[in-house]
């Protein structure tokens, strides 16, 4: 098997084990797979090793003379890390098969927060730190104009700016679940697209409502296949992600989303607008449901989720739910008064510190644009690549915002997860983590179903370079 530049880490931040120490044990095990090695002798530069492990360039030296004092490196003036005698006789009794764990993971699409937005969210938790001694009347004033601030920040993405109807939560999955616990009826019949976030899935489930997928078009869910549905099993709700679709990354035309409105109006459903990535357009961002049921007029009951984990850090967890514009003052409140009860509303000093973020010039002007040009440059490459690694029987989805694009191949079939585990199953023996497009459906849809098979190809994870070589391993796959 040919040897792979890449490799998988794992640090676990709230361990004991200092960073540096970890990233050095993992060096031992990459070194005894072949991984880094420049010529079989070199471990690969400092710099190099940085970007690959996303430590910092100190905590990559002092990995790297962690090691040469256990033996296993020796610096060399002027050209680099060696291995030393010790290290390659530990590879060649110890050699390990690449094929053991995956060297690179593309199971997770959520973006790495660059070091100038962790240094600035530092600094905001830091000056923010003085609301816990604050009365609980000045936190609920707080609260009120935190409100204002992620209202005008929405504004931006083209929803009206109206606090009095948003309530923030802890993440947009806990919005999800206050419409499924709180809105939503045990008996109520949900549409979700044939594609969809797996946790919304598992929580309708539990929540013992009806979900039925309808299936898609390159416009986003068929209409046809909804009038079919309705017939049988009508709904109450119609959950879509119309906004660079999880997991295809198909954007909804204008005219699909009109049809849809008049749709939903028709057949009296409310629309749950689910914005998986939020702020992650390209170019300019996709007109929400939500703005265009208001300007309407209309009477279809729209609820927007928006999530901020893509745009800021994965770990500084905030969602916002928009309610209808059409909801009482009084059914305001209650539900704000319930989501503070359950739980489920973030503690004020992250709102807090948030807040001084949507509040910088810098966060717009400069941090979320060069978010969008760094992924909108990933996946253009992969565009671009597509011809030549991919057979002809394979399609790569276009997109204009997100964080990943979808890849078809072949012809509709009752087998398609099969197909999907089986080259699934090839790349992770190179050493990719991949996922299969069975992964994103009803977990007790019928076997079947005929439909082509495909993967989630994310663009955040990897680097370009990386990217690319992974495209052409896929379609290498897909070839056998």
């Amino acid at each position: 098997m040919p040897e792979r530049p890449y490799f998988s880490f794992h640090f676990h931040k709230q361990s004991h084990t200092p960073i540096y120490v970890q990233l050095a044990e993992q060096l031992k095990t990459a070194i005894l797979r072949g991984a880094f090695l420049v010529d079989g002798q070199q471990l690969i530069s400092l710099r190099d090793m940085k970007t690959i492990s996303g430590c910092s360039l100190e905590t990559v030296k002092k990995a790297y003379d962690h090691l040469a004092l256990e033996g296993w490196l020796e610096a060399v003036h002027g050209k680099g890390y060696y291995l030393t005698q010790l290290a390659k006789e530990a590879r060649l009794e110890n050699r390990l098969p690449l094929t053991d764990i995956p060297i690179a993971s593309l199971a997770d699409s959520s973006p790495r927060p660059s070091e100038e937005l962790v240094k600035r969210l530092r600094g905001a938790f830091y000056e923010s730190l003085t609301v816990l001694d604050e009365p609980s009347a000045k936190k609920k004033i707080m609260r009120t104009q935190a409100a204002k601030v992620f209202a005008d920040h929405l504004s931006r993405r083209g929803l009206p700016p109206s606090p009095e109807r948003l309530l923030l939560f802890n993440r947009s999955t806990s919005g999800f679940a206050f419409l499924a616990q709180r809105i939503m009826n045990a008996r109520d019949v949900v549409y979700v697209e044939e594609y969809s976030y797996p946790v919304f899935l598992r929580l309708l489930s539990q929540c013992g409502i009806t979900v039925r997928p309808i299936r898609m078009d390159e416009e986003g869910v068929c209409i046809q296949a909804l009038n079919e549905e309705q017939e049988h099993y009508p709904a109450n709700w119609l959950l879509i992600n119309p906004h660079y679709q999880f997991p295809t990354g198909i954007s909804y035309s204008l005219k699909r989303k009109e049809e849809l409105l008049e749709w939903a109006q028709n057949h009296n459903v409310r629309l749950i607008e689910n914005d998986h990535y939020g702020d992650l357009w390209f170019e300019e961002p996709s007109v929400p449901l939500y703005h265009m049921a208001a300007q309407a007029k209309n009477s279809i009951e729209v609820y927007y989720l928006h999530s901020l984990s893509k745009t800021l850090a994965r770990d500084l967890q905030l969602g916002v739910l928009m309610l209808p514009s059409d909801l009482s003052d009084d059914e305001l409140e209650r539900y704000s008064q319930l989501v503070s009860m359950t739980g489920a509303e973030p503690s004020l000093l992250v709102v807090e510190a948030a807040v001084q973020l949507l509040d910088d010039p810098w966060f717009y002007e400069e941090f979320l644009a060069d978010r969008r040009a760094l992924f909108q440059a990933r996946f253009l490459r992969l565009w671009q690549e597509k011809r030549q690694a991919l057979p002809d029987h394979a399609r790569m989805f276009p997109i204009t915002g997100g964080l990943n694009t979808w890849i078809k191949w072949g012809t509709p079939t009752a087998k398609a997860t099969e197909q999907e585990e089986r080259v699934v199953a090839i790349l992770r023996e190179e050493g990719l983590e991949l996922t299969g497009g069975h992964a994103f459906r009803v977990a007790d849809e019928p076997t079947d179903i005929l439909r082509c098979p495909a993967v989630r190809f994310p663009l955040a994870p990897l680097e370009e370079r990386e990217l690319k070589h992974w495209l052409h391993r896929l379609g290498a796959a897909l070839l056998r």
